[in-house]
């Protein structure tokens, strides 16, 4: 059973990165696919960061369908209506009543692969970091309290968790003779049957994590030791500096 979302450790350039690299390389990610409106742009970053989960991240091909199969699905979607529904000036070609044009064509695809692009590195950054060193990072580097960083690593833990249970109930229910039936009505059943026990599990799990943090006392002072610690390595300074001199030339060549 393979979950996308959430850490898998392995020895690769990204794994070996601390979380603020990463996160800064998320960052100059998302300023630049909002940077440019056209489709080739959007494409060479979806490339790059494409390329990026195959060779620095070692995450295979069928490993990054899976993790974004869904907004896949979305994307595919939204690039038809912004097909059909932005006006444009040139006529790419005429399907019945309806003109489609090239530069509705060219939008729909730039914003579909921005989607896909910010999906992407988003996947990238769960499957290559350690929830531990996430909130390390947050709470040593960043100066987060660690009130906070915790809540982002409680999600970051719950969320594959779900994921996981979802997949054990759908199988007992399986089992049980309960399989998936067609239908609206049927659909609506089905969603009844399979989200009140992930939901009751879900706030079990909650209600025991809050009764252990309660007895441990945590949160009581304002600080706290750390037995693992996160530093940066020359390799992560020098990819997040690349990205950075990047994105601040690609800012001024542009505005310029």
């Amino acid at each position: 059973m393979s979950l996308s979302f959430q850490f898998h450790e392995k020895k690769s350039f990204m794994h070996s990165l601390d979380p603020v690299t990463k996160l800064i390389w998320m960052l100059c990610i998302s300023v630049l696919v909002f940077l440019y409106e056209t489709s080739l742009p959007q494409f060479i970053l979806f490339t790059i960061v494409f390329s990026s989960a195959l060779i620095l991240a070692k995450l295979s091909i069928g490993f990054v369908i899976r993790g974004i199969w869904i907004m896949l699905l979305f994307s595919i979607g939204f690039f038809i209506l912004q097909v059909l529904l932005v006006p444009g000036e040139n006529v790419l070609f005429t399907m019945g009543p309806l003109n489609i044009y090239s530069e509705s064509v060219d939008f729909a695809l730039a914003i579909t692969l921005r989607i896909l692009t910010i999906f992407t590195t988003s996947l990238i950054f769960v499957a290559t970091s350690d929830p531990r060193d996430i909130v390390n990072s947050l709470t040593q580097k960043m100066k987060v309290p660690y009130r906070y960083a915790y809540s982002i690593f409680v999600a970051l833990r719950f969320v594959p968790t779900l994921e996981q249970e979802a997949k054990v109930i759908e199988a007992a229910q399986t089992i049980r003779g309960v399989g998936k039936q067609k239908g609206l009505k049927n659909k609506a059943l089905n969603m009844k049957r399979f989200t009140l026990p992930l939901l009751m599990g879900a706030v079990r799990r909650v209600r025991v994590t809050a009764n252990t943090m309660e007895a441990k006392g945590y949160g009581a002072y304002s600080d706290r030791t750390y037995i693992r610690k996160v530093s940066y390595t020359a390799s992560g300074v020098m990819f997040g500096a690349v990205w950075c001199i990047t994105t601040v030339y690609l800012i001024v060549e542009r505005i310029i």
